[in-house]
């Protein structure tokens, strides 16, 4: 093996900060296990930081106009950015991977050209692996954020409760989405690149 590609292996062998749910062996995960990646990846820096910058967005754009431009505008944008992707680790992260035996972890590529690498990372929001280790679609990818949108009605402002507005969130999710797939995709060769050695901790038992 290569000695840059032994690196990367052995750099995903260690738990992640950042991107928590990168996969470092293919042994199913409990629900248990299920139910903590979801909560890890609820206060990833990588979650954290992108809501932050949703609603620095929403705020400049006066986007959710329900909330206003007053002081306390951009509390209650994070705030709701931060419900909803919450909700969304909890479903397609924990309760619909366990009720559909799929595993919810980004199994990197590792190998191949940029743009089989890409497209991987892509594909991977509607492909994915179930805990028998066979490939099927990605139900929980799928679902899980239409589901956390949906719920996100309860919360958002009232004009942001319509079927179209909803689903053209869920559209920017699942875009989101597999943006954050290419980046997790060549997580390791930054790591390496940049040496963020306090991304990956001592190893963990859990996956």
């Amino acid at each position: 093996m290569p000695a840059p590609l032994e690196g990367t292996l052995r750099l995903l062998a260690r738990r992640s900060i950042f991107f928590p749910d990168l996969a470092a062996d293919k042994h199913a995960l409990t629900p248990l296990h299920k139910l903590e990646l979801a909560t890890d990846n609820s206060v990833a820096p990588s979650m954290v930081l992108g809501d932050l910058i949703s609603a620095g967005i929403d705020q400049a754009t006066n986007s959710l106009q329900g909330y206003g431009q007053e002081y306390g505008a951009f509390g209650k944008r994070f705030g709701s950015a931060l419900a909803t992707s919450t909700t969304n680790q909890y479903f397609k992260t924990f309760l619909l991977p366990t009720l559909l035996h799929e595993d919810p972890r980004y199994f990197v590529l590792l190998h191949g050209t940029m743009a089989k690498r890409v497209l991987y990372a892509i594909t991977r929001v509607v492909v994915t692996q179930t805990d028998a280790r066979t490939v099927d679609v990605n139900w929980s990818g799928i679902a899980g954020p239409l589901m956390a949108e949906g719920l996100a009605n309860v919360y958002l402002p009232s004009e942001q409760r319509t079927v179209g507005k909803t689903f053209r969130r869920y559209g920017i999710r699942i875009a989101v989405g597999a943006a954050s797939n290419i980046v997790k995709e060549y997580w390791p060769t930054i790591f390496t690149r940049f040496r963020i050695t306090n991304t990956t901790p001592a190893p963990a038992k859990s996956p």
